[in-house]
């Protein structure tokens, strides 16, 4: 294996929502095993969570976690509807549905919270503890526009709401209204939060850009029309079109095609019909998609890309 590229000026960008953040993890876990060092991070939904650690030094965290969800059965994407009925299972008569029109989002917003605590936790005094930045996309709905958002010049309470907001995403977590240096905003985060254009300084410097959704995007025959799939395909088509863009000025680490027939070590392996959407809650896809990361960053290593 050549020697790691690290050392400081290093950026790293991880874009990725709800179970694909499991495939990230382990892409960012293994370079961090191999010596490779950040001090500038970019994120897009639960990816901004792996950034985050990855540049406390703490790569390996997000991988054990999402190992961690594939042994309990990724509770984290538990639906809100199924936690509702849970709780009012020893009731009789009682049927919980969801309203289309009020409803603000397909996944459960308490066990968000729970899994993003840790690192809720004065985050802007540990980056600057450690040196480091980090940027989460998001999208003010009031406003219409998508920005990226510094987390460590902001309170504390403030980087960890903000935070929370970048993993929400369209069909999956609704938007947080946050309260954020004076400003009350309705903001919600995801791949499809990107905005238009390189994340800025992002290619200054050696750069490694993480996607838990394919780059370019690959045909998805097996979609049903259901809306939630429709909105996240939508999502991770037009962020696999803006990524598509920056690859010549990064180290690029995502799904494809080849290199999941590959690591399947199946000839019929087909990444656009089994690769997951984010809202797929499956325990033992979890761990393999963190398994499968690796070894698409190991095999970038020995490559020397």
């Amino acid at each position: 294996m050549p020697e790691a590229t690290g050392g400081p000026q290093r950026t790293l960008i991880v874009l990725a929502d709800g179970i694909q953040a499991a495939f990230a993890a382990g892409a960012v876990a293994e370079l961090g095993r191999a010596g490779v060092r950040w001090d500038a991070a970019w994120g897009a939904g639960l990816g901004a969570q792996v950034a985050v650690l990855a540049v406390l030094g703490e790569w390996e965290e997000a991988a054990r976690r999402w190992r961690r969800q594939g042994e309990l059965g990724c509770p984290l994407l538990q639906s809100r509807i199924a936690v509702l009925q849970e709780r009012f299972a020893d009731r009789d008569g009682v049927l919980v549905l969801p309203d289309p029109f009020t409803l603000d989002g397909w996944l459960d917003p308490d066990v968000l919270d729970e899994h993003l605590a840790p690192e809720r936790a004065d985050l802007p005094g540990r980056l600057r503890d450690a040196g480091a930045s980090a940027r989460a996309a998001l999208a003010d709905l009031e406003a219409g526009s998508s920005e990226w958002v510094a987390l460590e010049s902001v309170g504390a309470a403030d980087a960890g709401a903000l935070l929370t907001a970048a993993a929400t995403f369209a069909a999956g977590w609704g938007p947080r209204r946050t309260s954020t240096d004076g400003a009350d905003r309705l903001l919600l985060g995801g791949v499809g939060a990107l905005p238009v254009g390189a994340p800025v300084g992002g290619f200054g410097r050696s750069c490694d850009l993480v996607c838990g959704f394919p780059v370019p995007a690959v045909a998805r025959p097996g979609l049903t029309g259901a809306l939630l799939e429709a909105v996240q395909r939508r999502d991770e088509g037009r962020a696999a079109a803006l990524v598509a863009g920056w690859v010549d000025a990064a180290r690029l680490l995502a799904p494809t095609p080849a290199a999941y027939r590959y690591w399947a070590a199946r000839a019929n392996a087909d990444l656009g019909v089994e690769w997951p959407l984010p809202t797929e809650r499956n325990g033992e896809l979890a761990g393999l998609l963190v398994e499968f990361g690796a070894a698409v960053a190991r095999a970038a290593l020995e490559s020397g890309r």
